[in-house]
């Protein structure tokens, strides 16, 4: 399933599952005005194209990851497919993007210290053939963390973490 397959009742369903992952297909049913079992079909459908993912997320502070930063790495030509897909594999990153700009990649990654932080640079990330040059961006304070994408307002979004 493409995205431009998606349907009304598609989005309608993501959006309220956005809100709480453990809505009920009874409670969704009653939202888009189908049978519990169209809505059990739809949501089975969704997870399994990739269109939704429904997780458990954690709070990094809370799990101890007091040391967030956003990683910029500038690339060998010919390198950045090898590059995001061994990136990809690091338990550190939890987000890997290929990127237009000063870097060919972005990425953000958790630690629990900033000596992880600095053992991860100079050890995993120095290590790596093809990457050029790094610079690191420590994130004093987030404002906003949501997982909850497109349209609308997040002022009443349960998954909007401000500390």
């Amino acid at each position: 399933m493409k995205p431009q397959q998606l349907d009304d009742i598609d989005i309608r369903l993501i959006r309220e599952l956005q809100q709480d992952a453990r809505t009920s297909n009874v409670a969704l049913a009653r939202v888009v005005d189908l049978t519990e079992g169209a809505v059990r079909r739809r949501v089975d459908n969704l997870i399994k194209s990739g269109a939704l993912r429904i997780v458990g997320v954690g709070d990094p502070e809370w799990l101890g990851l007091k040391t967030h930063a956003v990683i910029g790495m500038r690339v060998a030509p010919g390198q950045i497919e090898q590059l995001l897909e061994t990136f990809a594999r690091l338990r550190e990153f939890s987000y890997v993007y290929q990127t237009t700009g000063q870097f060919d990649i972005m990425a953000v990654a958790f630690f629990h210290s900033n000596d992880q932080l600095r053992d991860f640079l100079t050890g995993t990330l120095g290590r790596l053939d093809g990457v050029l040059e790094t610079q690191t961006f420590l994130i004093m304070k987030t404002a906003k963390r949501s997982f909850r994408w497109g349209e609308g307002s997040d002022e009443d979004d349960p998954t909007d973490a401000t500390p």
